[in-house]
């Protein structure tokens, strides 16, 4: 069995696998000891671990996770991976953003591939049908939206997202609401439009904690996939394994 821990800036997230099928799935604020033992006790059979990380690496999980079971990998820009990397500045790349695309070209092989993942940050990433990822593009999430909207001015309100929103909103929450989200859905789809006449027959995987939200809003075809960053957490770690 494979362990995937996924540390984002919300949260950790966990994905059991028992070869390349989902068996379960763990949510923690912070993993520690008595955390560890309830998930060995639970899937015994667990003998391999990769952790991915947008933070800072934490050398006490490291060495917890290191200590439970008999092989960790902490994915990095040197860990050796199923794709091409062509990204320039591959210590910055973040790890979930890799792992991502990964994913895509593990569901979708010999296809290109753009990878909306709509969190903290909304990242697009494109990764081509020969398997060479080529990078792409970071911008505000939704409540980081929200937020610098509160945050950097007097007065404005804090708003949230609502089902459904207007295109001309005559009161400040609902201008806010309208701003916010029609300005992400009309940056997604040009982001789509252009990417669609550079790729033919690209494929949209939408993930990530707002996937759903967005995905319906959009008038092209998507797939959302709330759990392909473990797939290709999940299939970097196999690769590795095989490889030594």
């Amino acid at each position: 069995m494979n362990l995937c821990i996924d540390i984002g800036n919300s949260g950790v997230k966990a994905a059991i696998y028992s070869g390349s099928t989902l068996i379960g799935r763990n949510r923690w604020t912070k993993p520690g000891k008595r955390e560890i033992e309830e998930l060995k006790t639970g899937y015994p059979g667990i003998s391999n671990v990769i952790l991915c990380s947008v933070l800072d690496d934490d050398p006490g999980l490291i060495n917890l996770l290191g200590k439970s079971f008999p092989s960790l990998l902490v994915l990095n820009h040197n860990t050796p991976l199923p794709i091409t990397n062509s990204y320039k500045s591959k210590k910055t790349l973040g790890r979930d953003r890799l792992a991502a695309v990964t994913g895509a070209n593990n569901n979708y092989p010999g296809k290109a591939v753009l990878v909306v993942d709509a969190g903290t940050a909304i990242t697009y990433d494109i990764i081509d049908g020969t398997g060479c990822y080529l990078g792409g593009n970071i911008s505000p999430g939704l409540s980081m939206r929200f937020r610098a909207l509160h945050e950097f001015t007097g007065k404005l309100p804090l708003v949230k997202a609502a089902d459904e929103v207007m295109m001309i909103a005559d009161n400040t929450t609902g201008s806010i609401a309208s701003g916010v989200i029609n300005g992400i859905i009309f940056e997604m789809e040009a982001y789509i439009l252009r990417m669609k006449e550079k790729y033919r027959d690209l494929i949209i995987i939408f993930t990530g904690g707002d996937a759903n939200y967005f995905d319906k809003k959009l008038k092209n075809t998507i797939f959302a996939d709330p759990d392909l960053i473990f797939t290709g957490l999940n299939r970097i770690l196999t690769y590795n394994v095989e490889k030594n």
